[in-house]
C-alpha cells in the first residue's frame, strides 16, 4: 500500500475524518504518516480496503448540502466497495474511464431500459440500453456492474 498520508489524499479525507473511521486521535494518524508510528493489523486491514476501494475510484464527496459525508457511512461504503463481491473480468478494453459500482435502478421497457450505477456516494451514472442486453448480463438493482465510458468527446459546462 502507498503512503498513508497519498490514501488519505486519495480518498479527499482530512486527517480527522480517517481517525474517526479507524477509531484513532487525529495525532495518531499524523504520526503514522510521518512515520514515527504504524497503525496495527486490523487497522492496515482497513487500509488496504480502503486504498481498493481509492482505485475503484471512491471518494468523500461533499453532500449536496455541500457538507462531506458522515466518516461512518463512508467506511460502510468504501468497505462494500472493497469486498462487495465478486470482481467483474472485462478482459483487454481500450477505455480507461471504467467506472465499478452497483446498480441502484432498473426501469424496464419494452425494447430500451434505463439502469442507473452507482460508482461513489452521492455519484450516479445512467445509461439505457436494450432490455435484451440487460437480460442477457443478469442486471438488477444491487447487482455490481462497470459504467464503461467511451466517447469522442466530452462536453463541459461550469457549475
Amino acid at each position: 500500500m502507498k503512503s498513508i498520508k497519498s490514501l488519505r489524499t486519495r480518498l479527499d479525507l482530512s486527517q480527522k475524518e480517517l481517525g474517526e473511521m479507524l477509531g484513532v486521535h487525529v495525532m495518531t494518524v499524523s504520526k503514522w504518516e510521518r512515520g514515527v508510528s504504524a497503525p496495527s493489523e486490523h487497522q492496515k486491514q482497513i487500509l488496504r480496503a480502503l486504498a481498493t476501494a481509492a482505485e475503484g475510484g471512491l471518494r468523500a464527496t461533499k453532500t449536496a448540502a455541500g457538507r462531506k459525508r458522515d466518516p461512518v457511512q463512508f467506511l460502510a461504503t468504501a468497505l462494500s466497495h472493497a469486498s462487495g463481491g465478486p470482481r467483474i473480468e472485462l478482459g483487454a478494453l481500450s477505455a480507461t474511464n471504467c467506472f465499478p459500482g452497483r446498480i441502484v435502478e432498473v426501469a424496464r421497457g419494452d425494447v430500451m431500459t434505463k439502469v442507473v450505477i452507482e460508482v461513489a456516494p452521492e455519484v450516479r451514472i445512467g445509461a439505457v440500453i436494450t432490455t435484451d442486453s440487460v437480460d442477457r448480463l443478469r442486471l438488477e438493482v444491487g447487482s455490481q456492474a462497470v459504467a464503461i465510458i467511451k466517447a469522442t468527446e466530452v462536453i463541459v459546462g461550469k457549475g
